[in-house]
């Protein structure tokens, strides 16, 4: 699963990002490929979650992104564009949200029920023997989202402003 922030996500730039060096001469849409290629990149093709990093001694790494992660991905762009694509298969990101908004009435986007919450990752409580006074133990936050989703628990928003959406079919 692979979540975008809208608008924000509509409205990158290649000028306004720190990968702006990654790609001299290309066309600002571009970040947004990058960022759609950068998320399916976190998916670990041998495991169900996220892609572990290992670091020089052999030990996972708690970092998402390796030393070398942000080159990769913009070699894997690159090698994508490389194949001359059908321009339709990405032609909506050339856009900002502004633009898509005007010519398409608005941004459908799949959303989870308690939009704006996504699933989350949760830690789960460690039972543990008699109270040691030397080990500060800090109690968990509740839990505020389901742990558990559905197909009941994903929605169709349509996106209309930089802050106004609304789950399709409802009156506006």
């Amino acid at each position: 699963m692979i979540s975008f922030a809208l608008p924000r996500f509509c409205d990158q730039t290649l000028e306004r990002s720190r990968k702006a060096h990654l790609y001299p001469g290309a066309p600002s849409w571009i970040a947004k490929l990058d960022t759609v290629i950068h998320e399916m990149y976190h998916i670990d093709p041998d495991e169900t979650g996220i892609r572990r990093f290992v670091r020089a001694d052999g030990s996972d790494s708690m970092r998402s992104h390796g030393p070398l992660f942000y080159e990769q991905v913009a070699e894997m762009v690159q090698a994508y564009l490389a194949t001359n694509p059908d321009p339709s298969l990405y032609e909506f990101l050339q856009d900002d949200f502004a633009a898509l908004n005007a010519r398409h009435g608005g941004v459908l986007a799949t959303t989870f029920r308690n939009f704006p919450s996504f699933p989350q990752r949760y830690m789960e409580r460690l039972e543990m023997p008699a109270a040691d006074c030397s080990v500060r133990v800090e109690p968990l936050k509740p839990v505020t989202q389901p742990i558990l989703y559905t197909e009941n628990d994903i929605h169709v928003r349509q996106f209309t402003g930089s802050r106004t959406s609304r789950r399709r079919g409802q009156a506006a």
